[in-house]
């Protein structure tokens, strides 16, 4: 998994106007799990996992039960986060694919 997130970070990294939450160095990218929580400015979580899913991307909104985080990140009131996560079974291709997906989205 360290390679689906290492390609995660990077291809998140490289979307304008992505917010991305937690440790974003690529440097230190063996200290994290590949699930990424993050933002698209001006489109609302909600939103932004609806255009994915249009797309067929599945990802999930909103607080994931971590009020409390998403309160002291000052997400909470706005929709809280999307996140993002690779697993074992997920391709590099797929990540270029949502990369591809949210750059088409960040020019709405």
């Amino acid at each position: 998994e360290y390679q689906l997130s290492n390609k995660l970070l990077e291809t998140l990294g490289k979307v304008p106007n992505l917010h991305i939450y937690g440790l974003d160095d690529p440097q230190f990218v063996d200290e994290r799990v590949p699930t990424f929580a993050v933002n698209l400015e001006g489109i609302h979580p909600h939103q932004l996992a609806k255009l994915l899913d249009e797309r067929d991307i599945y990802v999930w909104d909103g607080n994931y039960y971590a009020i409390c985080a998403a309160e002291r990140l000052g997400v909470e009131d706005s929709g809280g986060m999307v996140r993002i996560g690779a697993v074992h079974y997920n391709t590099l291709e797929e990540i270029d694919r949502l990369g591809e997906a949210l750059e088409e989205i960040s020019k709405l």
